[in-house]
């Protein structure tokens, strides 16, 4: 059989070739026609295995990666910086900045800044919540796998702008969040006061701090509004409007915080006037939510300075905002924001009603 086979085989490639060359001439398009189907087959066929070849290797290079850091992690936030669209160099600027600025929002705690290889997708703020959800799990995923507190990535696009994505490691049976900070480069730099916001970023994710500002002593806290106070005093000019409103809102909490813990007046000023400047940008309709929260801290502010200056008519408007901030509240279900609310509520009128009862006289 198989000396049959060997002598049967090139009288076999003599007549397929004569009947290819008999095709080639009696039907030329039909035959280049199947000839090109056949080598796109066959690209396609090579394109497939070399991407699945370069996946597989990207997989294995992450997995490595990611053991490695794992083995590595101690007391210190780790924050992972993944490949940045639009050059290595903004990556590097990235991490200087997050290393150098990182302790002035966490208490001067140490920070692990490394880099990642992973590329994850860029959705917009407006793209389908669905596509947001999927990316910010991709993400999480990185750090269950490396042990990290908070991943960044982002692109640089055209004029400059660059668009960074933030997402913490979730806390057990809550959904990954995706946060966004935009700003511009400067002759191809961070400018300095966007390097502290991209640091704060990140510690607000890895250290949430100023979410509950009141679960910390006032001593450790004042460092961190303070450094807070210089980018709201002096806001970078390439830095977006929603990363300075979300700086001048936690701000405006550090200083209440501190204020109504016994902080100078002066705190509860700076708390009154930066939650001021935050509603001229939220609207009621569209985030009912934040605007509450912002009145409350509002007619908080209020209420402590006309407690402590003896100030009728502030007590007065401290009681009418509180009042307002309770029915937006509601209206978005936020609960904590109503319990806080009413306490500061009550507490208020019950300051009114006390100094009318035993006839304490307002001064001038």
């Amino acid at each position: 059989m198989i000396a049959f086979a060997a002598a049967a085989t090139p009288s076999f490639f003599q007549v397929l070739a004569r009947q290819a060359q008999e095709a080639f001439w009696a039907y030329p398009h039909v035959f280049m026609a199947f000839m090109s189907v056949g080598l796109a087959a066959l690209l396609i066929s090579a394109f497939w295995v070399l991407l699945g070849a370069g996946k597989a290797t990207s997989a294995t290079h992450q997995a490595l990666r990611a053991q490695a850091l794992k083995r590595q992690k101690d007391h210190r936030a780790m924050v992972l910086v993944a490949n940045i669209d639009g050059g290595a160099n903004l990556r590097e600027q990235l991490m200087a900045a997050i290393e150098t600025s990182f302790g002035a929002f966490a208490f001067s705690a140490p920070v692990q800044v490394e880099p990642f290889p992973v590329k994850l997708k860029i959705a917009s703020t407006r793209a389908h919540p669905e596509r947001i959800r999927r990316i910010g799990v991709q993400a999480a995923d990185v750090l269950e796998r490396s042990a990290g507190d908070v991943i960044v990535w982002g692109r640089r696009g055209v004029g400059d702008k660059v668009e960074l994505k933030f997402v913490a490691a979730p806390t057990y049976g809550r959904l990954p969040e995706t946060h966004t900070l935009e700003f511009r480069l400067r002759r191809g730099r961070i400018e300095a006061g966007v390097e502290e916001a991209i640091a704060y970023a990140c510690a607000r994710r890895a250290r949430p701090i100023l979410n509950r500002p009141q679960d910390y002593k006032p001593e450790k806290l004042q460092p961190i509004v303070e450094a807070l106070d210089k980018l709201v005093q002096d806001p970078p000019e390439t830095l977006s409007d929603e990363a300075q409103l979300e700086i001048l809102g936690d701000y405006a909490s550090g200083a209440l915080s501190l204020g109504e813990r016994g902080g100078g007046t002066h705190w509860l000023e700076k708390a009154l006037g930066a939650r001021r400047q935050y509603l001229e940008q939220v609207d009621r309709a569209l985030d009912p939510g934040a605007w509450g929260a912002a009145q409350q801290e509002i007619g908080r502010a209020l209420a402590a300075l006309g407690e402590r200056e003896g100030a009728r008519d502030k007590l007065e408007e401290a009681v009418a905002v509180l009042k307002l901030s309770l029915d937006a509240l509601r209206a978005a279900d936020a609960l904590q924001g109503v319990e806080v609310g009413t306490r500061a509520l009550a507490r208020a009128e019950q300051t009114l009603a006390q100094r009318r009862r035993i006839g304490l006289r307002w001064p001038a």
